[in-house]
């Protein structure tokens, strides 16, 4: 499986946590590690492929999944073969899944990946002052 990533850019509102896609344990070899601010969102895109490099089918919708929802949010798509993510605000760090069903008969073949996601502090915004104890001179 091939991950194909979008550009991140800034969410346009507040993001709600998902836990519906909370999923444990994420399986499957990890394909790719970045790095959101905590304002940023970003598409990501599945192929699957057979041993030569070759686009292959999966049997059903791909299923999505992130390991902390309270740090990343989830939006599959309908058809499973992109996802949007989005950091809720706390910083730290998610991993996100796809799994699916490479037999396309009655049986079940697991074909899955991961893709970690940091979430940082974007670009200061505001300031804050904090006043110490107040003593005699």
């Amino acid at each position: 499986m091939i991950a194909v990533l979008g550009a991140a850019r800034e969410t346009a509102g507040p993001v709600s946590p998902t836990p519906q896609y909370r999923k444990w344990p994420i399986v499957g070899e990890l394909l790719v590690a970045t790095q959101l601010t905590s304002s940023q969102k970003q598409t990501l895109s599945v192929v699957f492929t057979d041993s030569k490099g070759n686009p292959a089918n999966v049997d059903g919708i791909p299923e999505w999944g992130v390991d902390n929802p309270a740090v990343l949010a989830l939006e599959p798509a309908a058809g499973g073969m992109s996802c949007g993510i989005a950091a809720v605000g706390p910083l730290g760090t998610a991993r996100v899944s796809i799994q699916a069903d490479a037999d396309l008969g009655s049986g079940i073949v697991p074909v899955a990946g991961v893709y970690d996601v940091e979430v940082v502090a974007g670009q200061a915004s505001t300031v804050v002052i904090t006043g110490g104890a107040i003593t005699e001179q």
